[in-house]
């Protein structure tokens, strides 16, 4: 029955699921699901042809299955005649009715009185039209088969709990909860007087699960009829449907349908409409495929991938709107220039505010960090993650353990590095303010040591004597900065100097692997007469060799995971664990081959010969002012310029790593000054005292550290890949994971096996890895080509190629300085160079925020370009309990396992 009522959704304006039936001639499918007790007509049914959800999924009758998702192309004409039967041919019809018989009739009633049709006949007809079975291709044929069409239509009638085995559960889990449901049902009907254009708007609420209507199990909120008298216009109606269903898309047309029955307003939400559709010409038709779509950019759907937009914090409506814009306008700027003005300097007072903040902060999120892990939907990807963190904090352990073994001390074995690894992991875990961020050995803390080390040499002092200053040095430094609370400031960090850090790590990585390998090899042929040289020349073959496998294995790895290959469980615990299958592999291949080789193994005793006094080696504090032939003035000048430089550079690497904790969904608030409390103040001090190496944050390794508990929407609708829906925040499983690698001191046994070209492979690969995913790179790759290809690179379609240019070159300028500092490093006694690091990253953020902004050639399209990592609101960070971030993800720069 008609009703005058109107539309009111539940909240908001929900999603609407769209399917398009056309009316087809011919034997009814036994699959086909009757809509009424009553009998439908046996030579008539509505078949399912095409479908939106995201995007428009077209049945193809020769495949027998539903094409890949696309995105909807409309020819004009075909818009034209849409635009022109919403303003001037459609019929609106709100009914309140829960059966759908009862719409039916109130449909045949309306067509009637508007002389649609005209004889009682004619009534007939079309009641059993619109009433015939509906046939979904996707609705699992075993299910429908083990019901009789008697009881199917017990089932119907009596609206029993089988009415949910005729709906596809799998699409239904795709739906947002408050998704309603509109049927476009198209054909050709010969009775009809002239076309029926009609819209049936469902007043009940909520709207009425028509069983067999649409294939979902929702409401149906509105039915489109489009029905013609002319045999040759099917075809046409089926573009119509598709166009309609475009526009239904639109939030603004589908409010209007909601709140309106007039067609002048339906014909203006169209207009308005229109400017976010995919609409062609018919002189350009070769541009669609077959079914009249443009497909969609060829990505993995099966696997969760981080977008560039997972990278930057969304900063308010204004910025989303401004990425919308197609054509590059000069006048708009993401921020406002940064000044320095007597205000700002009000920040430093009071000494320790931000320390006491963090505190308090620290104690509202600590019960909950314990209490969420054992939550019933966070247990499962809690201790899932066990295994794969403990792979990520293990492997860099004995790494970094065997390269401060051969080349800082002898006092650094492998079981010490990997002591300290786990001994600082749980601490930290337990402590900090963001409990995700990686702590561990890291590239430019090794380059320190080996610094340390030379300077220490050159110098003719005690090592651990010379160390334990530097590292007093470092505490005070950071008290230092922490007391001026700069902790912040890391709220001003760019995605610039985010890939600097980045890209600077990826080829340290890369770089040492190839000297350590290199440096070996014979500089002249080995003569007969030399064992010696022979000796040394094979054994620099084999780990030539054995490195390449590693990498080549860990690559074939990594494009298995991204292929079709398996199933997709299996594939991600291939990727998960790629770098120790790597290990395995090779060093079973050293086991098989090359047993006979002088092939160099982790040096590490066996279980039984486990030594744990040479795990700790305490300073002897009776000696600490025994500077033997140095000058005790040079000892602590050169203390206090290093340590002041590597509080600076760990104060820089822990801002970095806490702003990547927080991109994958985070919700609770992170006081970043705790995490520098104890990794510029605490730790220092611990490892110079017990003699284990510094420790920094990682963020390659944090990343993979909160992919690991990342939560990811299990149903993602066709054609869109997987979302990020939550990030587990807990302490539990680094925890257990820490006390795991404590324990692993006494693998001896196993890794001892392990060859050392294993790890510089594994280097290798990752710092490619590293690489891969920066933006500067994928610009520079940009650039080489010609503009039409740059659709893969979506970020860069609306901005100029002068000014790319100009920023790659700063960006690839800044990163060969840091690249010269780790050559001079290797090859000349000026390795000290290395400690100017931090001052170059803090160059590069002042000149991006001081300098090139001022350049008003550049400034426009660096502000779209280089985005600020975290909102300017630091309180946001501090003390709000939610932070919003993009997680979408569709991009081809996967994360991978990355441990380094």
């Amino acid at each position: 029955m008609e009703s005058t009522a109107q539309i009111k959704p539940m909240g908001k304006v929900p999603n609407i699921y769209v399917e398009t039936a056309s009316l087809t001639e011919g034997e009814i499918p036994k699959e086909a699901i009757p809509v009424t007790a009553t009998h439908p007509s046996p030579l008539q049914y509505w078949k399912e042809v095409a479908r939106y959800v995201l995007y428009e999924e077209v049945y193809d009758d020769e495949a027998e299955v539903f094409d890949n998702a696309q995105c909807p192309a409309v020819p004009h004409h075909v818009l034209e005649k849409l635009l022109s039967i919403l303003r001037d041919e459609l019929e609106v019809v709100r009914s309140d009715s829960y059966e759908y018989e009862d719409l039916v009739a109130d449909i045949v009633a309306h067509a009637k009185l508007r002389k649609y049709i005209t004889t009682d006949r004619h009534v007939k007809k079309m009641e059993s039209t619109l009433l015939a079975s509906r046939w979904h291709p996707d609705i699992s044929p075993s299910q429908n088969r083990t019901m009789t069409a008697l009881r199917r239509r017990v089932s119907i009638s009596l609206k029993t709990e089988e009415d949910n085995e005729l709906t596809n559960k799998t699409l239904t889990k795709c739906l947002s909860r408050n998704c309603e449901a509109c049927s476009i049902m198209i054909g050709q009907v010969s009775y009809l007087k002239k076309d029926l254009y009609l819209l049936v708007q469902v007043a009940a609420n909520p709207p009425p699960k028509l069983t067999g209507l649409v294939e979902v199990d929702v409401g149906t909120r509105f039915i489109f009829l489009a029905l013609t008298h002319k045999l040759s216009d099917q075809s046409f109606l089926f573009q119509l449907s598709r166009c309609l269903a475009s526009i239904l898309g639109d939030p603004r047309f589908l409010k209007c349908l909601y709140q309106s029955q007039k067609n002048e307003e339906f014909f203006k939400a169209a207009l308005k409409s229109r400017k976010e559709m995919n609409v062609i010409s018919t002189r350009y038709g070769d541009i669609v495929n077959k079914t009249g779509g443009i497909e969609l950019p060829q990505t993995n759907l099966t696997e969760v991938q981080f977008d560039r937009r997972d990278l930057v914090f969304d900063v308010g409506s204004d910025d989303l709107e401004e990425e919308k814009v197609a054509d590059f306008d000069v006048t708009v700027q993401e921020d406002k220039l940064l000044h320095c003005t007597p205000r700002a300097f009000k920040r430093f007072c009071p000494p320790f505010k931000e320390l006491c903040q963090g505190l308090v902060e620290l104690a509202k999120r600590m019960p909950g960090d314990y209490i969420d892990a054992f939550k019933k939907k966070n247990i499962g990807t809690v201790l899932s993650s066990i295994l794969f963190i403990y792979f990520v904090v293990f492997a860099p352990s004995i790494t970094f353990g065997t390269l401060m073994l051969n080349e800082v001390n002898q006092s650094y074995n492998i079981s010490l590095n990997i002591l300290a690894t786990g001994v600082i992991t749980v601490v930290f875990v337990l402590l900090a303010g963001q409990p995700l961020s990686s702590i561990g050995p890291s590239g430019p803390n090794f380059i320190i040591e080996t610094v340390i080390a030379m300077l220490a040499t050159k110098m003719k002092t005690d090592y651990q004597v010379f160390r334990f200053w530097i590292g007093i040095y470092i505490a005070a430094f950071g008290v230092l900065l922490i007391s001026l609370n700069l902790s912040s400031l890391v709220i001003y960090a760019r995605r610039s100097l985010e890939e600097l850090f980045s890209g600077f790590i990826s080829l340290f990585l890369i770089l040492k692997a190839l000297f350590s390998m290199f440096k070996v090899i014979p500089q002249n042929i080995p003569q007969p007469e030399k064992p010696e040289d022979l000796i040394k020349a094979s054994r620099a073959a084999v780990h030539l060799f054995l490195a390449f496998c590693m990498l080549t294995f860990s690559i074939f790895i990594n494009k298995l995971k991204g292929s079709h290959y398996f199933r997709r469980k299996m594939r991600y615990w291939l990727g998960a664990f790629n770098v120790p299958l790597g290990i395995i592999f090779v060093s079973i291949m050293a086991a098989l081959f090359f047993s006979s080789y002088p092939v160099v193994k982790l040096n590490i005793p066996p279980a039984v010969h486990a030594d744990p006094s040479s795990w700790v080696n305490v300073i002897d504090f009776a000696k600490i002012n025994n500077y033997q032939s140095a000058s005790p003035v040079t000892i602590h000048i050169s203390a206090f310029i290093i340590g002041g430089l590597t509080s600076l550079l760990i104060f820089t690497e822990i801002a970095l790593n806490s702003i990547t904790a927080l991109k994958p969904k985070a919700k609770k608030p992170s006081p970043f000054v705790i995490d520098h409390v104890l990794t510029v103040v605490v730790f220092p001090l611990t490892c110079c005292i017990v003699g284990w190496p510094f420790m920094s944050g990682v963020p390659v390794r944090t990343i993979a550290n909160t992919m690991a508990l990342v939560q990811v929407d299990p149903h993602p609708p066709p054609g869109k890949p997987a979302e990020i829906i939550n990030l587990v925040e807990q302490r539990v499983s680094i925890f257990i994971a820490g006390v795991l690698v404590m324990v692993s001191v006494y693998l001896g046994d196993i890794l001892r096996l392990i060859p050392v070209a294993a790890l510089y492979g594994m280097f290798i690969y990752l710092g490619l890895i590293g690489l891969r995913g920066l933006d500067s790179v994928n610009t520079l790759l940009a650039l080489m080509t010609r503009r039409k290809y740059w659709g893969r690179w979506e970020f860069l379609t609306s901005l100029p190629a002068p000014q790319l240019a100009v920023i790659v070159l700063i960006n690839f300028t800044e990163l060969a300085i840091l690249v010269t500092f780790i050559v001079l490093a290797e090859f000349t006694d000026a390795g000290y160079i290395i400690l100017l690091t931090p001052l170059v990253l803090i160059f590069s953020g002042l000149l991006r925020e001081f300098i090139l902004p001022k350049w008003t050639w550049l400034a426009p399209c660096l502000a779209k370009y280089d985005r600020r990592c975290l909102p300017m609101h630091p309180k946001n960070i501090l003390k709000k309990a939610e932070i919003e971030v993009s997680t979408e993800i569709d991009k081809d720069s996967s994360l991978e396992t990355s441990v380094f």
